[in-house]
């Protein structure tokens, strides 16, 4: 691969959102292949995956963010992706879903609120790394779990395109 800059940014139109809108994670199968266009990188088809799972979010609550972290003395480059969810409501299915979660190895893609879809720990996998439960002390407190899932990647996070997405075994 050259690794020679061969294209600019330009500012686009002020019509983009932040946040996140759900986020769908299943258990990581390091068979799962990818279909990458070569031109935009983006992922075109994905086969080999286990169901994925549903996990709404309230707005403005749940939060992706993939932190380059590059060395010049060693050479490296990866990438730190994390998922930041709240659950409310302490329930025992909740406590048993934080459960498994914390056991597996995750797959898991964010649809953000521009309706864009992010994979997360493509090659890796993802994993529980924080959570915290509360049943808050004010009425006004959140009752439920907080959770973070991350991922450490050789490259960000690619985009799945819609018809990709429209293909998996969305449960």
């Amino acid at each position: 691969m050259s690794c020679i800059i061969n294209t600019g940014y330009t500012l686009g139109c002020k019509d983009s959102l932040g946040g996140v809108q759900e986020v769908f994670i299943g258990s990581f199968s390091g068979s799962t292949e990818f279909t990458i266009d070569g031109t935009t990188d983006e992922i075109t088809a994905i086969s080999g995956i286990n169901n994925l799972y549903t996990f709404q979010q309230r707005q403005e609550q749940a939060e992706f963010v993939q932190t380059g972290n590059h060395s010049i003395e060693n050479g490296t480059n990866f990438w730190e992706q994390v998922v930041s969810l709240i659950f409310t409501k302490n329930t025992a299915d909740l406590r048993n879903t934080l459960k498994l979660l914390s056991q597996s190895t995750l797959f898991v893609l964010v649809k953000d609120q521009n309706g864009i879809y992010w994979m997360v720990g493509q090659q890796n996998g993802a994993d529980l790394t924080a959570s915290t439960a509360s049943v808050g002390k004010a009425f006004g407190d959140l009752n439920g779990v907080t959770v973070s899932i991350t991922a450490k990647e050789p490259y960000p996070a690619r985009v799945v395109t819609e018809a990709a997405f429209a293909t998996l075994p969305i449960i």
